[in-house]
């Protein structure tokens, strides 16, 4: 790229021409991270259940283990991250695996939960991994009409998870 000092010789390159084709939008980590956070805090913020739901229960403690004191903004972000990328990982988190024994109990110890939407099995004995948790976010939103208020929300899904639940029903 040249620069031009005299105003005759410019005339000819005066800008810069960018084909459509090489333009492409560009993902902002920020955004998607705070677009995860408000999904969370709004299904925390949504009225009580009127019975007992663990995915519900599971999420706000997921959020509030994000936030508890032992944490800070770094381990905010990886935590984000294993969770918008959808990760195998298990979830540490004391909080989690506490509600995964409680799912337990109350099923009368049997591990496993009855099969889902897709028919299949989910063993939370050893607690939830980041793909479980997403998974679960995606499911309490729909089931309460977060991406039928306000067609923005619908550019709002991480790693292609609306297909997954378009194929769920």
């Amino acid at each position: 790229m040249s620069i031009c000092f005299v105003k005759s010789s410019c005339e000819a390159s005066a800008g810069i021409a960018v084909s459509q084709r090489k333009v492409r939008q560009i993902s902002d980590p920020i955004q998607r991270i705070l677009i995860q956070l408000h999904k969370m805090i709004y299904i925390t913020q949504l009225p009580p259940a009127l019975n007992h739901n663990f995915k519900r229960r599971a999420i706000e403690r997921f959020k509030k283990s994000l936030f508890c004191p032992q944490s800070n903004p770094s381990n905010l972000k990886v935590e984000i991250k294993k969770l918008l990328q959808g990760s195998p990982e298990l979830i540490e988190s004391i909080f989690i695996s506490t509600d995964c024994q409680f799912l337990c109990h109350s099923l009368g110890g049997n591990s496993i939960v009855p099969e889902d939407k897709a028919g299949n099995t989910c063993n939370y004995q050893e607690g939830l991994t980041y793909e479980q948790m997403q998974t679960m976010i995606e499911e309490v939103l729909v089931e309460n009409g977060y991406y039928s208020v306000t067609s923005n929300r619908n550019l709002s899904y991480p790693w292609g998870s609306k297909n997954v639940l378009a194929a769920r029903r």
